[in-house]
């Protein structure tokens, strides 16, 4: 047999089974399906969020550096990485708090939101899981079964009581939503979506490195509740009774800084921009008619 005619059957041979994952794909694709899509998408948004997020976390537990700068890049990469996946799918949220706000802004659609909340709470459980499954024999050896311990690799903690994680996290995430508004707005810079994901990436930067102290820059209801139910699943018994039932507070803090922050951005910003646009959309109109 010549190489010719082996190549040629080579190429016969990987034409067909090219044919045949195409058939495959044809038969699986969701493109008639943008809630499942977007499903998908928060799920596998979220594992990566938390996949890295926590797992920077984790190394800087059990590392004799103490570096918190990178703790709070990797989370910017995190987020990053997150939304590559989580955007293309669907809305590239990732956070149950956003999520709400952005509903109630009108940005997101109410039908999809209790979905797309349950599948970045999933995404993060999951996402805790892996990094213990990659830290198991360092958390074993550790003994420090306890949020105060080894569990701390999962959540988010207070330095200064509840009270004061609360404002924190109220503030932040104000401070978090009203940014993205502003960058995601149309009729603001009118910032690209591929290169909007850079600016939302270095925001969460600038917010981890800079405020960390009080509730650990949680920002997002699922980045602690997810996380801390899979805590309690492999053993922490104290995971939500720990810090005084802290567990609250990066739920409600959130959701409610997230509103804030929406609802100011519109009432400040988003409804003049709007104004501005449909005046200048009018203006043009009756020159075109003048002409």
């Amino acid at each position: 047999m010549s190489l010719v005619s082996v190549e040629y059957e080579r190429e016969g041979c990987q034409a067909k089974y090219e044919d045949t994952l195409h058939a495959w794909a044809d038969k699986m694709r969701l493109t008639k399906f943008p809630l499942i899509r977007a499903c998908i998408g928060e799920f596998l948004g979220t594992v990566v969020l938390i996949y890295f997020g926590d797992g920077v976390v984790a190394w800087h537990y059990f590392s004799t550096t103490k570096e918190a700068i990178s703790v709070s890049l990797t989370w910017g990469l995190a987020v990053l990485l997150g939304l590559f996946i989580s955007g293309t799918m669907g809305y590239g949220l990732m956070n149950p708090a956003i999520t709400l706000a952005f509903a109630v802004a009108g940005k997101v659609p109410w039908i999809p939101v209790p979905l797309l909340i349950l599948c970045q709470i999933a995404g993060c459980y999951t996402g805790a899981l892996l990094v213990y499954a990659i830290y198991r024999e360092n958390i074993v050896k550790n003994a420090a079964w306890t949020m105060l311990g080894t569990g701390s690799i999962f959540v988010t903690a207070p330095t200064q009581g509840n009270v004061a994680g609360l404002i924190d996290q109220v503030i932040g995430t104000a401070m978090l939503t009203a940014l993205c508004s502003a960058i995601g707005d149309k009729h603001n810079f009118n910032v690209p979506r591929y290169l909007g994901i850079f600016y939302v990436a270095l925001l969460v930067v600038a917010l981890v490195a800079a405020f960390p102290t009080h509730a650990g820059a949680a920002l997002n209801p699922a980045r602690d509740f997810g996380p801390r139910l899979a805590a309690l699943s492999l053993g922490y018994r104290d995971a939500f009774s720990a810090y005084d039932y802290y567990f609250w507070v990066p739920i409600v803090g959130p959701i409610l800084g997230a509103l804030i922050g929406a609802c100011l951005y519109e009432l400040f910003n988003g409804i003049h921009l709007r104004g501005l646009a449909e005046e200048d959309a009018r203006k043009k109109e009756y020159e075109e008619e003048d002409i």
